[in-house]
């Protein structure tokens, strides 16, 4: 009996190993740069408010996230005249023909709602759009995503949120930009994505030895 729950111990590690690896090897390149916001400063990233009159900050915050540590906080402090406020990244170099999805996560402070904008676009004039979504961003984290095929071949592309300047706070995490029709993930509890594989051979291998 002791030698059969050895060799099922060593099946599940190894399919656990292979499921790994096989997951791994779907998950598609992600064109985007601190993607999650784990560094010290949210570069690439910037914030452009088109009325001089309303005012907002951009910055880290390790309270609210859906994955890793951390997430970016948009606070806009004070009201302008109805116009953008803006969070981009760009330059990036995307080719005609390429289907493309672009995903991320989103969340207001709660019992509120805010419309946005997500957008990928030729970043100057003329300013062509290659893929524009309306979104309303609520007070769970939420995915947002949008697949789409460039028309043209682009250097100076870009992918932005375009909010108004109404005073509230918008958390954004987990961007992604890559080829390929959308692909969920299972991002699991709030902050963590990642699999455990010593916890979840323990936790299989206690039922096993219950049987």
């Amino acid at each position: 009996m002791l030698k059969c729950y050895i060799c099922l111990f060593f099946l599940l590690i190894c399919s656990t190993l292979i499921a790994l690896i096989a997951n791994a090897q779907d998950v598609p390149e992600n064109i985007l740069q601190n993607p999650d916001f784990e560094k010290p400063t949210n570069a690439p990233w910037t914030m452009w408010v088109e009325d001089p009159n309303a005012q907002a900050v951009m910055s880290i915050d390790n309270k609210e996230r859906i994955e890793g540590k951390q997430s970016l906080l948009i606070d806009i402090k004070k009201k302008g005249g109805g116009k953008r406020v803006e969070l981009h990244q760009n330059p990036l170099i995307l080719k005609k023909g390429q289907k493309l999805t672009f995903a991320f996560w989103a969340k207001v402070p709660k019992d509120e709602i805010r419309d946005a904008k997500m957008i990928v676009n030729h970043r100057a004039d003329p300013w062509t759009s290659y893929m524009f979504k309306n979104i309303t961003i609520k007070w769970e984290w939420t995915e947002f995503f949008n697949t789409f095929t460039m028309s043209a071949d682009d250097n100076i592309a870009g992918v932005y949120i375009e909010l108004i300047d109404n005073p509230g706070q918008i958390w954004f995490d987990h961007f992604r930009l890559y080829e390929g029709n959308y692909i969920e993930e299972n991002l699991g509890e709030k902050g963590s994505k990642s699999v455990d594989v010593k916890n979840k051979l323990t936790s299989t291998w206690a039922k096993i030895k219950t049987l």
